[in-house]
């Protein structure tokens, strides 16, 4: 087994508690080494409120999304992984819920539970983070855009003049699934080894059935010709401000889905789900059974679709196991 996959079992990222390991000076460190390696989105996933002001993040750089695969590359023990998922809910492709605002709040500090989107409903993710600490949901709630943001806080609690977000969606839920399908092991962007022209065209494919016509595909540079006619295998990242996917080539292989672990999980959702016409309340107990294989997976996310006969599901790797299935109530 790779050095990584050790280091992968032996995490426990969806412990945030564990962030008490790291210090403000340190964590706030690490947001900022973050900040200055993110592909950088020129828009925001929830608008700034006008009343906010400038705060330290934004005299750095406006961003919406880190990249894709930041978890991968940065996977290691448990604390890191949660720093790092922590950063995604303080930054604009995420939610953060908090029952007391103060300044260390719009820091990613001292708040309550934090994490990446899982379903675009920032009521929903916020109640799912918080219970993964043990928290109950929070009463009265509101979900309201600072600084680009998006936070959820009871409403005596949210600060004045911010601009309180209208529905159940802070983002795109398609948005959210495009982002989640593009990292998926079990048949979707990184489920395997892709020419530069097949990932174009899985792309292309993707955006119509997620309802993103209006997304453009492009492509990167070519590789020069690899030596020793080494396999070229296609790379998929996504700009969410700029509402487009950009397709590149690699040589390098990460080797995840060649360590036991992962194919066994990956065989194990392929089978119950993406080769049968299974309901949401089946795929989710195929993938809560397929996470019995390891320790403390990140919060495992159903999502209603009711426009489908059969459910689909998306794995995330790195750090932790990441699932999202969504689909009808009843197949078929």
């Amino acid at each position: 087994m790779t050095d990584p996959m050790m280091q992968l079992r032996s995490a426990d990222p969806a412990r945030r508690a564990g962030l008490g390991a790291v210090d403000d000076a340190a964590f706030a460190a690490l947001r900022e080494e973050i900040l200055m390696t993110t592909t950088l989105d020129p828009t925001n996933a929830a608008p700034a409120a006008p009343a906010a002001p400038p705060s330290r993040r934004r005299r750095l750089g406006r961003r919406g999304a880190v990249a894709l695969g930041l978890a991968t590359v940065l996977a290691g023990g448990g604390v890191a992984y949660a720093a790092i998922q922590a950063f995604r809910g303080s930054s604009g492709e995420g939610v953060t819920c908090v029952r007391a605002w103060n300044p260390d709040v719009a820091e990613g500090l001292n708040v309550d539970a934090a994490g990446p989107w899982l379903s675009g409903d920032p009521y929903a993710d916020c109640t799912t983070l918080l219970a993964e600490q043990g928290l109950p949901p929070i009463e009265d709630p509101v979900a309201f855009a600072w600084d680009g943001q998006t936070y959820v806080a009871p409403a005596d609690q949210v600060p004045d003049g911010v601009e309180r977000l209208e529905g159940r969606s802070a983002v795109d839920p398609s948005v959210v699934e495009l982002q989640q399908s593009v990292t998926d092991r079990v048949d979707g962007g990184a489920s395997t080894c892709r020419t530069v022209d097949e990932g174009v065209a899985w792309a292309e494919e993707e955006l119509v059935r997620l309802g993103l016509e209006d997304w453009s595909v492009g492509e990167e540079d070519s590789l020069a010709e690899p030596a020793g006619g080494a396999q070229v295998c296609a790379y998929v990242t996504v700009d969410v401000g700029g509402r487009a996917i950009t397709v590149g080539g690699t040589t390098d292989s990460d080797g995840i889905l060649e360590d036991p672990l992962v194919a066994g999980i990956v065989a194990a959702l392929q089978a119950g789900i993406t080769d049968r016409c299974v309901s949401l309340a089946e795929a989710r107990a195929v993938a809560d059974e397929a996470l019995t294989a390891i320790d403390g997976p990140f919060p495992t996310t159903s999502v209603p679709d009711e426009s489908v006969a059969c459910a689909r599901v998306d794995l995330l790797v790195g750090g932790s196991f990441q699932v999202t299935v969504h689909g009808p109530t009843a197949a078929g």
